[in-house]
């Protein structure tokens, strides 16, 4: 076989993996199930194609076909998700000091951490009563500039990475509270690390507010947040900082940081 026969032949498997995980990609970005078409059409491949993938990615349980001959996820990823959820070393330290926080305030607890321009919440607490319309389903995410999470992510940012983090979000506003501007942005920074922590005042969801700590690695880097969430009323604001401070300082005392020298 010749040289470029060889490299076609290390290629074929990789153009392969490439456009099953294209197709994934496609299927997990709907909140509903997605026909062969228009797999096929967003994806740009030709519809035999995208039928062979399917069924061989169904055949191992990572889709699943319903009665419409709809496509969507299937359940090795639940279970995947779950094994990933699980050896997460920051969740395994923080949940159970999540749970004295839930019982000293009452109020979901969420735990997110970064994932690119976004934080990705990995864990939660719920608050019995509105727990579910407060809380953000586990793995689910949202805009760095919108969260207390992700708001304290950027407090590390450098001004460089702050300036190429607005560029490319645009700092597009979730509701009308939302920061809009760098004018607005940069102050807001400046506070959180004087202060830190972080709130966000009806800037993701109308009704919903939160506060937010960050976790600590041993390096003292920023590797996940944890947030009181609550309702608009949040009267009980001073304790419930304190309470959050003291967690998160547990929590990365856990991991290795010693605080600041």
């Amino acid at each position: 076989m010749t040289k470029n026969g060889t490299e076609r032949e290390k290629q074929k498997p990789i153009q392969v993996l490439d456009r099953a995980l294209s197709i994934l990609s496609i299927i997990a970005a709907r909140r509903q199930p997605i026909s062969l078409h228009d797999i096929a059409v967003t994806a740009q491949l030709h519809p035999s194609t995208v039928h062979r993938l399917l069924w061989n990615l169904a055949e191992q349980d990572y889709l699943q076909r319903d009665e419409n001959g709809r496509w969507s996820l299937g359940l090795r990823f639940l279970h995947y998700g779950s094994l990933v959820r699980d050896r997460l070393d920051v969740r395994e330290k923080a949940l159970p000091l999540m749970h004295v926080l839930f019982e000293k305030t009452g109020q979901t607890i969420n735990l997110s951490m970064r994932h690119d321009d976004h934080v990705m919440y990995v864990e939660h607490v719920l608050a019995s009563q509105n727990g579910l319309r407060l809380t953000r389903q586990i793995g689910s995410m949202a805009p760095l500039h919108c969260t207390s999470g992700g708001k304290l992510f950027l407090s590390e940012f450098s001004p460089e990475d702050v300036s190429a983090y607005i560029a490319r979000s645009r700092l597009t506003p979730r509701t009308e509270y939302s920061i809009a501007s760098a004018e607005r942005l940069i102050p807001e920074l400046d506070r959180i690390r004087e202060l830190g922590w972080a709130d966000d005042k009806e800037e993701l969801e109308h009704g919903i507010r939160c506060i937010g700590a960050p976790i600590r690695d041993h390096h003292g880097g920023i590797i996940a947040a944890i947030t009181i969430v609550s309702s608009s009323d949040m009267s009980q604001k001073p304790e419930w900082v304190r309470h959050l401070l003291s967690t998160t300082a547990a929590v990365s005392a856990s991991l290795g940081w010693l605080g600041q020298h």
